[in-house]
């Protein structure tokens, strides 16, 4: 079988998280780095850019999960969760009577 014939490997999939600090710092550099008139102007590093948009991602994951629909949604999980702890099994183990 040639190299050519052989079925593509799957790509990995990214993480969201990654995705979505890829698509900011896609949307910062071109701001910061396709502006024609601002020659003169010193640009950041990539690099610091790319922990800048890290630092962005995390700050929209941590706001998104504090949204009031979230909030809801993680207190009817919590709600809907059985607590091991509080359900009383004595009558299950209990010694059976003859």
């Amino acid at each position: 079988m040639s190299e050519h014939a052989k079925p593509a490997a799957a790509a990995p999939a990214k993480d969201p998280y990654v995705e979505l600090a890829e698509r900011i710092f896609v949307s910062l550099a071109a701001r910061v780095y396709g502006t024609l008139a601002a020659g003169d102007l010193k640009k950041p590093d990539p690099k610091a850019l790319a922990a800048f948009s890290f630092k962005l991602a995390d700050a929209f994951e941590q706001a998104t999960s504090e949204t009031p629909r979230k909030r809801a949604e993680h207190e009817a999980r919590t709600k809907a969760a059985v607590k091991l702890d509080e359900v009383d099994l004595s009558s299950v183990f209990g010694a059976k009577k003859s």
